[in-house]
């Protein structure tokens, strides 16, 4: 598939947080709605170190929108997205010994905002797990345009899949990212199947300059509340 003329018949926002972050606020069934009003297709609710939003989301009815559980875990390299999880996947691991664990627990690992200062896993561990991985996060509604751009280039270096999400914090802003799906299947394990064809590819908007700003700042001041530790 030519990831250019991908204009996907599904679209569905792989990285949201609610509430059950630290960082974030709103809930499950607020985020569905307001992705839903997007005319976004679906959400997978990937919070900190934590599976109870993605649980949660996955109780909700008749909201015409398909949640598929996650978690953003931190790795000792950095953050790693696992989507289509049901449980919590123990922080602090190596990054290849927890995508294996995801693996495991039949979930698909993807890497997000590779390059981002205080959680990105860099290009230098990225090489080390690349054969063990189908897809990056080419599209995140919090970078910079140019950062998405440099993101696709090494996607195609290492010819991995592309995925986008909004990495929303708030409910409003979610489904601003999202991942392109080419077919009309909305059975969770078809999704992530296709992620692991490597058959997606991520688009949206990038968020308003004062939400990243006011975000970062929230992030640093945090970052002293926990004590200099990272979240």
């Amino acid at each position: 598939m030519n990831k250019s003329e991908n204009n996907g018949i599904i679209k569905i926002d792989l990285h949201v947080h609610s509430h059950y972050s630290e960082d974030a606020i709103g809930s499950p069934k607020q985020i569905v709605r307001s992705i839903r009003k997007k005319g976004i297709n679906g959400v997978a609710i990937t919070d900190h170190n934590s599976i109870k939003g993605g649980l949660e989301g996955l109780k909700l009815k008749n909201e015409g929108v398909i949640v598929i559980p996650g978690v953003e875990i931190s790795t000792l390299e950095g953050h790693l997205l696992a989507v289509g999880v049901k449980e919590d996947i123990t922080r602090g691991l190596p990054l290849l010994e927890t995508i294996e664990i995801i693996y495991e627990k039949g979930g698909v690992p993807i890497i997000p905002h590779l390059f981002r200062a205080m959680s990105g896993v860099k290009e230098k561990n990225l090489i080390k797990v690349a054969s063990r991985i189908n897809s990056i996060e080419v599209f995140n509604s919090c970078s910079l345009s140019k950062t998405n751009t440099k993101m696709e280039r090494i996607a195609e270096r290492y010819n991995l899949g592309g995925t986008g999400g909004s990495d929303s914090h708030e409910p409003e802003y979610a489904g601003y990212g999202y991942t392109t799906f080419d077919t009309t299947d909305l059975r969770i394990d078809t999704l992530l199947g296709e992620i692991e064809k490597k058959k997606t590819w991520g688009r949206g908007t990038t968020l308003p300059l004062y939400i990243r700003k006011k975000r970062m700042i929230k992030s640093i001041k945090q970052f002293f509340e926990r004590g200099f530790k990272r979240i």
